[in-house]
């Protein structure tokens, strides 16, 4: 998503923003705050290049293209350090590397660092008391980004030290339209409906087996109590120790397999439509944890089986 759709996406806080660079009066640390799926990643990368750019432009946000800009979009630059809480959640070791890295290393470019702590309310308790210690003593040129979906599950002493940025919830239909550019409109309303940002959604599409994960979450859906399904998945799709068997791409498949439950409403009870439902957002939620994956979806497999030939 480049700066002009996130003017047109978040007018809000694309003003707050320019204004303060503009005017350089620049918080060391920001509190990106919005619903799953609003642009907040987009708007990060945005400002880190914005704070280090050479070719602003009338708005004081960055060119987006110059080599500078390149090298924090992709992850490249020294001085821009993106510690992804979507994957796994931000502990204590994360912010302590951090902070040790910054003391290493040397200023790259302009004489400034920015870090990037993506969904910072999911971090652990330790994480969020380390974290609390750096933004207390401010180091000068040193830029935090902070992005949560739920404010209120940051720490209120981490509130007051940053700049609150509150993100409104993206525009569905926009979102599934630019998605619709590149895959077919079932899975655009399928990733919209997860709320992933554009930038998530295109790695996804860009993985190779993401036809094998999606069809095999309908298939499964449609034959939840045959043993040889559940079978067909362990030596098919997740086989231990497989490309596929990895935390993000199990929990996309669960998000598959929500979206047809959904989908699919014919010959099975509402309530245990709903307690299918539970069981898959439980195990989203378990796999923020350290887990063998292949006992948690033989698990999963049995739990949902239970429920459909009750």
């Amino acid at each position: 998503m480049n700066k002009e759709q996130l003017k047109k996406e978040q007018p809000v806080v694309y003003q707050t923003l320019s204004n303060a660079l503009k005017r350089d009066h620049l918080a060391h640390a920001y509190l990106f705050v919005g619903p799953k799926g609003s642009p907040k990643n987009e708007m990060a990368v945005l400002l880190a290049q914005s704070l280090v750019c050479h070719h602003t432009d009338s708005d004081g946000f960055a060119c987006q293209e110059c080599d500078v800009c390149q090298r924090i979009q992709k992850e490249e630059a020294i001085d821009f350090k993106w510690i992804h809480g979507d994957k796994n959640r931000i502990k204590k070791k994360d912010i302590l590397d951090l902070q040790s890295f910054f003391e290493a290393t040397s200023v790259e470019i302009e004489n400034r660092r920015i870090y990037f702590l993506e969904q910072f309310d999911q971090a652990t308790p330790d994480a969020s008391n380390s974290l609390l210690k750096f933004l207390e003593e401010p180091r000068p040129g040193i830029f935090a980004i902070i992005s949560a979906d739920e404010k209120s599950n940051v720490l209120p002493t981490i509130q007051s030290r940053c700049q609150w940025i509150q993100f409104r919830p993206a525009s569905k239909q926009h979102f599934i339209t630019m998605l619709e550019e590149m895959t077919d409109t079932e899975s655009a309303k399928m990733l919209a409906q997860f709320g992933y940002t554009m930038e998530q959604a295109k790695e996804i599409l860009a993985w190779p087996d993401f036809d094998l994960i999606k069809d095999s979450a309908k298939k499964y859906t449609m034959n939840w109590d045959d043993l040889s399904m559940i079978l067909s998945m362990q030596r098919e799709v997740f086989v231990a120790k497989s490309e596929h068997m990895q935390k993000e791409k199990i929990r996309f498949w669960l998000e598959c397999v929500l979206y047809y439950t959904k989908e699919n409403k014919k010959g099975i009870p509402l309530s245990k439509q709903i307690r299918i439902q539970e069981i898959l957002i439980e195990g989203m939620d378990m796999l923020r944890r350290p887990i063998e994956l292949a006992l948690f979806l033989d698990k999963l497999y049995n739990q949902i089986r239970k429920v459909v030939i009750s």
